[in-house]
């Protein structure tokens, strides 16, 4: 069974895989360096992974879904990927205030932990940006 996808198919398989390093971003830069010794939220692992499992299912049941689910799917994934990347941001407010706006003294963990975090939250930005052009779009797969 192969599946032959149009661009908005692409561009499904383009969020699904942005989105993986985003999450790769956001748990090393939770787990690791300046931040290692913080409480992580779980609520971004959690989006993240739902909207990549709604990827999978647009990519690989597109043919058998129908186009009200489709749009349904599209959205939510979507919606969990907005999330995902607020909570991310949310969570690293304190890093831009320490390192930005109050330049004295920071370890320099600190500012590879934002620089790390900016990265990370581009790639959930590019996630983003590929499941509104598929929103827009016709189909998934080709007939």
């Amino acid at each position: 069974m192969t599946v032959k996808l149009t661009k908005s198919g692409w561009s499904v398989c383009v969020a699904a895989v942005s989105a993986l390093a985003g999450l790769v971003f956001y748990l090393i830069t939770s787990v690791t360096g300046f931040l290692s010794g913080t409480a992580m939220s779980p609520l971004p692992i959690v989006c993240t992974v739902a909207a990549i499992l709604l990827a999978l299912v647009l990519v690989c049941a597109a043919k058998t879904l129908s186009p009200l689910a489709t749009d349904f799917f599209v959205v939510a994934a979507a919606l969990l990927l907005i999330a995902a990347f607020a909570l991310f941001a949310m969570g690293r407010v304190t890093l831009v205030a320490d390192v930005y706006f109050i330049p004295v003294n920071y370890p320099q963990a600190e500012a590879s932990a934002l620089n790390l975090s900016i990265a990370g939250m581009a790639l959930y930005l590019v996630a983003i940006a590929a499941m509104i052009i598929t929103a827009f779009s016709e189909k998934i797969t080709k007939d």
